[in-house]
This record gives structure tokens, C-alpha cells and sequence, in this order.
């Protein structure tokens, strides 16, 4: 019989039929508590007559088309068997239902603690999840249920995940006609695990240094998903974040950003908090020239070293960068002093500075004008020379030691300021008058003189110093023939005519001159021998030897002619 079977029996019959049992023991028929009768339209069936009400005694019917014999029945819905009763005089219709359908099986779960995304269930902790399954016709017979691939098993009772983690749960359910499901899937997480966010500065930042131009970013990231994320700035009520938190409102000063995040299945984070410090104020910028100066006459000298020094001070987030700009020319970043010999006249600059958070603060915006001085790069002049006695002998200078050392000194630009001058090894010490060298031997002078702008020049000369007095000698034309007492000295007797040579020598600069003074007569200089010496009479003669430098000899020579 196909589709709609119907069937005209001309006797009370019997209707049994029988079922081979599914994998999962469902019965051939099933009848509800209304009577109803369910069969699955795939089932073999087969028709009895039977005396009894047990049917113990049925009968098989045969059909007189052996092909039509099991029946099936196609299509969902009601099916009816018919017998037209000749002695009533009316239709017995037997009422049967056949169910196609397969249940429906469904998740639940605690809709506090959990979402569901497609066939991705995301859970907060301890969680239980049932499956609910439907069937309009024949009725549930069985759910089954496996997790991570495990054998598939009769479910029962909820289904606890209580471990953080990813689960893959499948089911299906059979009605009572043996209907299956398609197997239903869905992915389970169980996420305890709250959301992270962080700030990002957008904009000038230096470590907890903003500019009123700094945005902050929140950006949180979570594996289930972040629901929302609120902040709150100062004692200012949470509010839910949805862009970039400008920082234009704020006044300068210190400040304090708290955030936090909560995930879709109601992991809330622990709240954040970061200290900041909003700074609007620029730098301030000086400008100094710097290096020696000094009026003359009514004009002002520099020595070449004058520099233009910029420095910037800044209140928090500390100087970044400086700039200036000369005689309004490009801007250029000031790394070191700049040197300003090459420039002359009227000079102009200006200057200005960026801190770390890119507060710009500017000089005079007119800039600085002045005038620059002449510039003295040159040190004074220096030259020696010598009062007294002082001869150059063989490529050597020689002085007495009464001869006075001069040094002097001039300027043509900013002017002589000092002098100082060292001798040999010693330590040096400011000139300010002539001085002498006693201690005879080879010498070096070094002598520095500064200009007022601090030029300076050096000078040296190397001289000898001839402090050793010449040598005398005498002698006398004849032999004394004898020798007397005078005033407890022993002296010579010559007899008269006697004469009386004189000679000196020097080992350096050579002997200037002899003199002799005869009994403390007029000194003369010595030029031949002395002669004149008056008989009976005792003479005493002063002799000088003198050197080129003024060193001298003294000699006296007691003696008596008869």
C-alpha cells in the first residue's frame, strides 16, 4: 500500500503488525495517551485478522499482489484502513499516524553567567547546560549527548563545565518511532578569565607628561569577547569608553585616569589606575652673549671669542629642543654656543624652544638687536731691553748684575692689561717695575702680556749674567834686596827707579779698565808702567780692575824705596 493505503474488508478483522527493533530499542509502534497510533513511514508492516482480542490467533492477510506485501507507508501525517460494513450499513475506519519527523533538540543555560554566539556557547564559571528536545508527534524517546568525542551516551540530567576551557559538545535525539536527528553541534568555552586593557598616548607624551593636544586610547582585548569598557577621570562618575579621551579640558596639573573592562560572559577586570600630569605651560628662553669686551676711547673691543649662548627652562616636562635664527635667516637647532667673530654691525636674533610634550615658547618676538664690537684678536706686542751694562759676545747677551731688565708691552686694540714673566723654572709673577738677575750663569726670561679682551702674546729672551770681577797681577822691574817692618807688616825694599807693571784679565766679557792711586792720590788708569816712586819713603798703591760689566777688582800693594 502507498501513500494514502485504504483497504475494504467484508468481516470483522484484526489489524497486528511487527517491527524489527532500531540500534536504539525504539518499539514498531508507538501509541500515545490519546490512542493514538504512530509508525514511521520506512517500517515493513503487515496486516492480521484475528478472533480474539489478543490476537493470539491472527491471520496473516496476503495480498493478491505479492509485491504490494510489506506495506509501507509514504509521506507524514494521518493514514486510514476502511471497512465498509454490508450488515450495518456503514464505513469502520481505523485511524493510523505516520511521523517522518525527527525531533528537535535544543541548548539551555544560565543566561546570567553565558551567550551564545551561532553554535559557540561562551560561559563564566560553574556553569550547567541541558538539552531540550521536541517532538510533535510520535514523541521523545531518547537524548544522547558526546563531549570532546567521547562515545556518545544517554543524557539524563544537566551537563556541568566547570573547568576553564574549550569544549565540543554533539547531540541528537530519537522520537519513538525511531526518528533521528541530525546531530546538532556546539562549541562550549568556559572563560573565567577577565578582559585586559591598556592606555595608549596618542599625541605629545614624555613619561607621565601630556600636552592638551594627548589623547588616551583604551584598548582592551578579551578571547571570549569585551563587552564594554568605562574610565573615569579624577572623582568624575564611570563612563563607558568609546573613543579617544581628550586631554583639552583639563586643567594643568596633576590628574588620575581609572578604567576598567567587562567580557560578554560577565568578567569584570580589576581597575587600572595612571597618574598624569597635564602640562600647558612653554619654556622660557634666554639669550646672553658672552666672551671679553672692553670700552677704549669710547669704542668697544671683543676678542673674537664672543658667543651667543640660548638656554630654556621649562616647568615640567623639561626642554626638548632650541632654535634660533640670525639677522633672520632660517631657523636652525641650537646645539653649542655659536662663535659670532665673522659677523660685525647691528646683529639680530631670535630664539625660541619646544619642551617634550611640544609647548613652544618663543623669546622677544621682535628679537635682540645689538652692536657688535670690534673685534681684537690679536695680543699686545712685548719687547726687552736693559739698563746698564750689556755687551753680546759670540751670539751671547751678557749683563751685570747691577743691569736692570725692562719689559714693556702695548696694545692697539682693547689695550695692554698685564704682564707677568717667569725666570727659569720659577714661578711666574706680575711685572711691575726694572728688575735685576744677581746669580751669574745662563738664563731664560718668558714673559706673557693680556689685552682687556684677553688676547695674549708671548715673548722669551735667553742672556748671561757676568757676575765675577777680573783678576789682577803685578809685578815689579827689579827683586826687592831686602824687607823691613812698617806697622807690624813685613813689605819689600827696592832700591830707586824701581817700576811697577800692572795686568788684568776676564774669562767672559774682558776687562774694561785698570786704575792705581798712588798714596791716596788722584786714581788714574793704568797704562804703562808707574814710575816716580820717591826714595826713603814707604808707598802704598791702590790698584782696580773693571770688566765690561762694571765687576771690579780691588788690589793694594805696600812697599818702600831707599
Amino acid at each position: 500500500m502507498r501513500s494514502r493505503y485504504i483497504t475494504h474488508f467484508l468481516a470483522t478483522f484484526f489489524l497486528l503488525a511487527t517491527l524489527g527493533a532500531t540500534a536504539q530499542e525504539t518499539d514498531s509502534f508507538h501509541v500515545d495517551s490519546t490512542g493514538r497510533l504512530f509508525v514511521n513511514p520506512g517500517t515493513p508492516v503487515y496486516i492480521y485478522l484475528s478472533t480474539s482480542p489478543d490476537g493470539s490467533d491472527a491471520v496473516r492477510l496476503n495480498s493478491l499482489n505479492p509485491e504490494d506485501m510489506p506495506m509501507h507507508w509514504d509521506g507524514h501525517g494521518p493514514h486510514y484502513l476502511t471497512h465498509l460494513n454490508l450488515y450495518m450499513g456503514r464505513k469502520i475506519r481505523f485511524d493510523l499516524y505516520a511521523d517522518a519527523i525527527s525531533p528537535k533538540t535544543s541548548t539551555s543555560f544560565d543566561a546570567k553567567k553565558g551567550v551564545q554566539k551561532n553554535d559557540v556557547i561562551y560561559i563564566s564559571g560553574v556553569a550547567t547546560l541541558e538539552l531540550n528536545a521536541i517532538d510533535s508527534h510520535s514523541g521523545i524517546n531518547a537524548i544522547y549527548y558526546s563531549v570532546n568525542e567521547s562515545e556518545f551516551q544517554n543524557y539524563n540530567q544537566p551537563l556541568v563545565f566547570d573547568k576553564e576551557g574549550e569544549y565540543t559538545l554533539k547531540f541528537y535525539a530519537i522520537d519513538n518511532v525511531g526518528n533521528k536527528e541530525d546531530e546538532g553541534k556546539r562549541v562550549i568555552v568556559v572563560d573565567t578569565t577577565p578582559p585586559e586593557t591598556t592606555l595608549d598616548i596618542q599625541g605629545p607624551k614624555h613619561e607621565n607628561v601630556v600636552s592638551p593636544q594627548s589623547k588616551f586610547e583604551l584598548n582592551a582585548t578579551d578571547k571570549v569577547g569585551v563587552q564594554a569598557t568605562y574610565y573615569a577621570i579624577n572623582d568624575a562618575k564611570d563612563t563607558r569608553y568609546k573613543r579617544a579621551i581628550p586631554m583639552a579640558s583639563l586643567p594643568e596639573g596633576e590628574h588620575a585616569i581609572k578604567w576598567y573592562s567587562a567580557d560578554i560572559v560577565g568578567n569584570k577586570e580589576e581597575p587600572q589606575t595612571f597618574t598624569f600630569f597635564v602640562d600647558r605651560t612653554p619654556p622660557m628662553v634666554f639669550e646672553e652673549i658672552t666672551g671679553n669686551t672692553y670700552m677704549v676711547a669710547g669704542k668697544e673691543y671683543s676678542s673674537g671669542r664672543s658667543q651667543l649662548r640660548i638656554a630654556a627652562v621649562d616647568n615640567k616636562a623639561g626642554v626638548k629642543e632650541i632654535y634660533y635664527s640670525i639677522n633672520n635667516k632660517p631657523f636652525e637647532l641650537y646645539n653649542k654656543p655659536i662663535f659670532l667673530s665673522e659677523i660685525s654691525g647691528a646683529v639680530s636674533i631670535r630664539s625660541y624652544a619646544v619642551d617634550n610634550v611640544n609647548n613652544k615658547g618663543e623669546s622677544d618676538a621682535s628679537g635682540q638687536e645689538f652692536a657688535m664690537p670690534e673685534i681684537d684678536i690679536t695680543g699686545p706686542n712685548i719687547s726687552h731691553s736693559f739698563t746698564g751694562k750689556n755687551i753680546t759676545l759670540r751670539d751671547t747677551l751678557w749683563i751685570g748684575p747691577e743691569t736692570k731688565i725692562n719689559i714693556t708691552a702695548n696694545d692697539r686694540g682693547a689695550g695692554l692689561n698685564r704682564i707677568e714673566y717667569k725666570l727659569n723654572n720659577e714661578t711666574s709673577e706680575p711685572y711691575q717695575e726694572p728688575f735685576t738677575v744677581k746669580q751669574a750663569g745662563y738664563h731664560k726670561l718668558s714673559t706673557t702680556a693680556w689685552d682687556y679682551v684677553e688676547n695674549l702674546n708671548v715673548a722669551s729672551i735667553e742672556f748671561g749674567v757676568d757676575a765675577n770681577a777680573p783678576e789682577l797681577f803685578h809685578n815689579f822691574s827689579v827683586e826687592p834686596y831686602k824687607h823691613t817692618d812698617s806697622n807690624g807688616e813685613t813689605i819689600p825694599v827696592f832700591s830707586g827707579g824701581v817700576k811697577l807693571y800692572v795686568a788684568a784679565t776676564d774669562n767672559i766679557v774682558g776687562v774694561d779698565r785698570v786704575t792705581f792711586s798712588i798714596n791716596d792720590s788722584k786714581e788714574r788708569v793704568y797704562s804703562q808702567p808707574i814710575t816716580g816712586f820717591k826714595s826713603n819713603q814707604t808707598h802704598s798703591v791702590k790698584l782696580r780692575a773693571i770688566d765690561k760689566m762694571g765687576n771690579e777688582t780691588f788690589k793694594t800693594i805696600m812697599f818702600r824705596v831707599e
